[in-house]
């Protein structure tokens, strides 16, 4: 049974940070995260990483667990992102499954654990099932949008039945796998070997489990199927399904769901009987500045650990996939929201697009100039601005541009409109110097712009209130800021599903996949620090902060990024 919580001090709580090898002499970074210092007893939970993640994405719910009364033991996995030993390419899914026995050995032989309930999401869930069904010291298992059949999800996620053509004949090299470049030979084969790539590994695991499982399922999950989830799971009477109303693969991108499940994680780790949704129990709660300070701490040890990308030659391979959204029917529905946001663009507006990228928001911005007559000869032009950090961004965004500026459509009159002025400038946001300073502004003067756009690129810059600060000042009064950001934990895989579900040529399937390749990194960009994506409230915030009125806030792309509306 569980130890009484109320005896535990929720800001008492520590960390060591610990390691050992694991059966193939690699070494496994690990924390070990429990109330205070004494060695009373107390159940374990060992928490697993998700597939890209590391230990410190499993920081909040360690410290939940361990402030209700637990001992956690949270790891990175070997051969993949994190402080453990090996490299990404040679991770594979027995090697995980061997990480976690290795764990369980390393709680007996340190502290005589011979019990403990494992915690996994997606396809690390794949590995503690397997890991239950051959070790006895696991008692329970909790997943958390756990897959399945692995090679239904690749097959959703590439439209290509990689094991299948694998089993086939056909040999992979270094292949990306869920936004990771792995051996594909070694990947793929070891899974097939040992049965754990497709739904019958899977059903013929659970009926081998001899533990409780508590399987969350999301609703709107793209990559696993609620058909096969029951099909496994419902044989065997240890297995309970609950429903997670309203969230996705990423649950944590509802933060609504993600607190309904966090519950009753907490609950089913430390409690065998059912949560009761009629009466939720209170949680302890860790403490939120002790949290932050440890994430902190954390966040600064994956810094070192890690080899930075430059973030120049990052982007200008990022944007050579971007220009593929604008097919999509999100990405379009987005740039609809924001160009409404901007006004009506009379003629003579000065316009100044932070971040333009490839140019996608600036095509909009002149199609509907040209839609609305707003280059009339009699006036001053319409001037458009766009400011990045890439050469190749800028390049793109002045063909597109120029493109159509000649070919405008049926629509334009050409004798009767001035064309629109372009300008572009090469600018490192991140190298702005506070307001006031002597240098490292935008080289423009105060009340310069009507309508400045900063779309998706606060949350990709270590200093995003400078940029703000400098539209305020170089906007006119009463001018308008639209300002978007990517929402925490979003999930790529809707706007993903959705472009595909669409007419697209393989060319366009593959810049798609390509996409989705690099969000894995920008994900793991954003959990080391690099990045900081914001939530509605978050992004008005730092709006206001520098001096603008909100006027509106709304969700788009999907409901995966968040866009408001100011005036200066």
């Amino acid at each position: 049974m569980i130890t009484d919580s109320s005896q535990v001090e929720t800001e008492r709580l520590r960390t060591d940070f610990v390691s050992f090898q694991n059966r193939a002499g690699l070494r496994i970074a690990a924390c070990w995260d429990r109330p205070d210092a004494s060695l009373q007893p107390r159940p374990w939970v060992l928490v697993a990483p998700k597939y890209g993640e590391t230990k410190k994405n499993n920081l909040h719910l360690a410290y939940y667990l361990a402030a209700n009364g637990a001992n956690v033991l949270r790891f990175d996995q070997t051969n993949h992102v994190g402080e453990s030993e090996g490299r990404m390419e040679d991770f594979t899914l027995p090697g995980a499954v061997e990480d976690i026995v290795s764990c369980l050995d390393y709680l007996e032989g340190n502290f005589g654990v011979t019990q403990a309930v494992v915690v996994s999401n997606s396809l690390s869930a794949r590995c503690a099932l397997r890991a239950a069904v051959r070790d006895a010291r696991v008692t329970k298992l909790i997943s958390v949008a756990g897959v399945v059949n692995l090679q239904a999800t690749l097959r959703e996620v590439y439209r290509e039945d990689i094991f299948g053509t694998y089993l086939a004949g056909r040999h992979w090299g270094i292949t990306d796998i869920l936004g990771f470049d792995i051996n594909g030979e070694s990947f793929l084969g070891t899974a097939v070997a040992a049965q754990l790539h497709d739904l019958a590994g899977t059903i013929g695991d659970v009926k081998q489990l001899r533990v409780p499982l508590v399987y969350f399922y999301a609703e709107r999950d793209t990559w696993v199927d609620s058909r096969e989830v029951a099909e496994a799971l419902d044989g065997n009477p240890q297995c309970r399904r609950v429903l997670v109303q309203s969230a996705m693969h990423e649950v944590r991108e509802n933060p609504r769901a993600a607190e309904a499940v966090f519950r009753q994680v907490v609950w089913a780790s430390l409690r065998d009987d059912p949560y009761n949704e009629a009466k939720p129990f209170r949680l302890r709660v860790p403490g939120k500045k002790l949290v932050l300070q440890q994430n902190r701490l954390e966040r600064e040890r994956m810094r070192r650990a890690e080899t930075p990308d430059k973030e120049n030659e990052f982007w200008s391979g990022y944007l050579k996939k971007y220009s593929v959204l604008e097919k999509s029917t999100d990405y379009r529905a987005y740039l609809d929201l924001v160009g409404r946001l901007c006004g009506p663009l009379a003629p003579g507006a000065l316009v100044l697009d932070a971040g333009c990228g490839n140019g996608m928001l600036g095509l909009w911005i002149l199609r509907e100039a040209w839609r609305r007559n707003a280059f009339s000869a009699a006036v001053a032009p319409l001037v458009y601005v766009g400011l990045d950090l890439t050469a190749q961004g800028l390049s793109d965004a002045l063909g597109h541009h120029l493109h159509l500026r000649h070919n405008p459509g049926p629509a334009a009159r050409p004798d009767l409109m001035a064309l629109p002025g372009l300008q572009y400038s090469l600018v490192d946001f991140d190298q702005m110097e506070e307001r006031g300073s002597a240098g490292g502004q935008l080289a423009f003067r105060d009340g310069t712009f009507d309508v400045a756009c900063c779309s998706l690129v606060l949350s990709y810059l270590q200093r995003p209130q400078r940029l703000l600060q400098e539209l305020h000042r170089v906007l006119r009064p009463g001018g308008t800021l639209v300002a978007s950001s990517m929402k925490p934990h979003c999930d790529m895989s809707v706007i993903y599903r959705d472009f595909i579900g669409q007419q697209v040529t393989a060319g366009e399937l593959e810049a798609a996949r390509n996409l989705l390749r690099a969000a894995g990194r920008i994900k793991l960009k954003e959990e080391i620090g690099y990045y900081a994506f914001f939530s509605q409230t978050e992004l008005a915030g730092l709006v206001t902060a520098a001096g603008f009125n909100i006027q509106e806030a709304h969700h788009s792309l999907g409901d995966q990024a968040v866009v408001v509306k100011a005036t200066r």
